[in-house]
């Protein structure tokens, strides 16, 4: 079996959908094997159907590595993320906020790769648990999947440690301080 690439998101253009698209025939050079799983809404996304046309052709031709999940339950995705070589968050939106998809997948015990945006990159950033590629770089996205795939012990953390890092009475009294300081 190949490695299994995840990506958990709706299909809308500020997701980089294409990037991931762009990025798997180099997977796929070193990795014939390898798969995307894709869970998230995929049909009928609001405002996103010439999106959808557009990207219909690049399904086609991986559809033999690229399957649609639909969206997942709670459960499922608790379920989904275990079994990921990799989580990507190859996001194009400068506004998108801070990356849940990705602690929830490190948690589970998966690095990520994120785009270089302020929200997008902090979980990795913070934990050291994956790798932050340039903005709607395809060629850098596939590469650093091939490097987290090929060495993927470097990457992983230690449950606690994510948890730990992410606690919810951390990150407020994090803000607190950080409100002090304003003041």
């Amino acid at each position: 079996r190949g490695p299994a690439i995840g990506m958990a998101a709706r299909l809308a253009a500020e997701k980089g959908v294409e990037v991931l698209l762009d990025a798997l025939p180099r997977v796929l050079e070193i990795y014939p094997e390898a798969r995307v799983l894709f869970a998230g809404q995929y049909r009928g996304v609001l405002g996103e159907e010439a999106y959808a046309r557009r990207l219909a052709p690049l399904f086609e031709r991986h559809r033999d590595r690229w399957t649609f999940l639909g969206v997942l339950s709670p459960q499922e995705m608790a379920a989904f993320y275990p079994n990921l070589d990799v989580i990507v968050v190859p996001s194009l939106n400068s506004t998108e906020s801070f990356g849940l998809v990705q602690v929830e997948a490190m948690l589970c015990g998966t690095p990520a790769i994120a785009s270089d945006l302020p929200g997008v990159r902090q979980p990795v950033l913070q934990t050291g648990m994956g790798e932050v590629v340039p903005v709607g770089d395809s060629r850098a996205l596939a590469e650093a999947i091939l490097r987290v795939v090929g060495n993927r012990a470097r990457y992983v953390r230690p449950r606690e440690e994510i948890v730990a890092r992410f606690n919810s009475e951390r990150t407020a009294a994090e803000y607190e301080a950080l409100f002090e300081r304003l003041l």
